[in-house]
């Protein structure tokens, strides 16, 4: 702790001692009573009204307190956005114990604790209140985001009130969610490579580490059976198992994943017709780049490409020119990884 900070802490730690440290629940109302006067209560009880000299000890004690309690929860650190951000949460709850006094309490004892930086503290809690406002003004556009475009959005308020400080404030945040996709990223290339898994027993695991990695927050409610479908056909132990099968058996288990996922039957038959047609492309696509490669081994260089035309155009019809414009930029639909599921 710097001798400055650990000055003023000890000032204010012996001005507390000295006046002692009252109870505040909220300031007294003095009416009409003179100071040092007694109000009769119920007709019978004599209670001393508390004068408004009383009044004022009672406010700066507590002030003196909140200040010490400041300096020694942020006093190390209070020149950083990131901390002046905390002192949200003790304003808030600062403001439930004294709900009539309590912003002022509050912010007289930001000034006495922190008088070179009270005005970046108010500055960067405005800023945070204005983030929470947007939050609630836009509550609806936002659940209609997906969970990725929802961050999106936030991350450009916050760095458009925040700038690069913004890192810092959401810092925790970010840490965390970093870490839970770290935990699924392993999570993905064990799985990857777990030839030992029955098919069943693969997709328990990936939904288990999923539940406990994400549990009931934001993200969780991102991870849709789609979503958890794209990750689990990806998975190259599971590619292996699925294309041992026969074409019937291989698309009665994917059926079944897809119904263990959460797919009602309607969404498995609409995804299985799907499947067909991507598998009967895929076998004209394949029989495509045997027949094409033929040509390349067999046809000399000046009537190649005539030849590649006719070909396209028997295997793919309409489609035949986009085939070459493709095979010009150099990419070859047919092979690419086949993912039975996906693709």
């Amino acid at each position: 702790m710097s001798g400055k900070l650990l000055l003023a802490l000890l000032l204010l730690c012996s001005l507390v001692a000295l006046y002692g440290i009252g109870e505040l629940d909220e300031m007294p109302a003095t009416g009409n009573a003179t100071p040092g006067s007694e109000v009769v209560v119920s007709g019978a009880s004599v209670v001393p009204h508390p004068s408004l000299e009383q009044v004022d000890t009672e406010r700066q004690r507590l002030i003196r307190q909140l200040a010490v309690e400041l300096l020694e929860l942020y006093g190390e650190g209070i020149h950083d956005r990131a901390v002046q951000a905390r002192l949200l949460e003790f304003r808030t709850r600062l403001m439930a114990d004294y709900p009539l006094v309590g912003r002022g309490l509050f912010e007289q004892a930001v000034m006495l604790a922190f008088p070179d930086y009270a005005g970046e503290v108010f500055g960067t809690l405005a800023k945070l209140v204005a983030y929470q406002e947007w939050l609630e003004d836009n509550y609806l556009v936002l659940s209609g985001m997906t969970y990725l475009e929802r961050e999106g959005a936030k991350w450009n308020k916050r760095l458009a009130l925040f700038g690069s400080d913004a890192e810092r404030i959401w810092a925790e945040e970010r840490q965390l969610w970093a870490k839970k996709q770290q935990t699924v990223r392993q999570t993905i290339e064990d799985l990857d490579q777990a030839s030992e898994y029955s098919l069943g027993e693969t997709l328990f695991q990936l939904q288990t580490r999923l539940e406990e990695t994400y549990g009931s927050g934001p993200e969780a409610l991102a991870l849709n059976n789609g979503m958890v479908a794209q990750v689990y056909f990806g998975l190259g132990s599971v590619q292996e198992k699925l294309k041992q099968m026969s074409v019937d058996d291989r698309q009665q288990e994917i059926n079944r994943i897809r119904q263990q996922l959460g797919f009602s039957r309607e969404q498995v038959q609409r995804l299985a017709n799907r499947d067909q047609r991507r598998e009967e492309r895929w076998r004209r696509g394949l029989d495509y780049m045997a027949q094409r490669q033929n040509l390349v081994e067999q046809q000399p260089a000046d009537q190649l490409e005539p030849a590649l035309q006719l070909l396209r155009a028997e295997y793919f019809g309409h489609e035949a020119e986009t085939i070459a414009r493709e095979e010009q930029d150099g990419f070859f639909r047919y092979r690419r990884p086949r993912l039975y599921g996906r693709n």
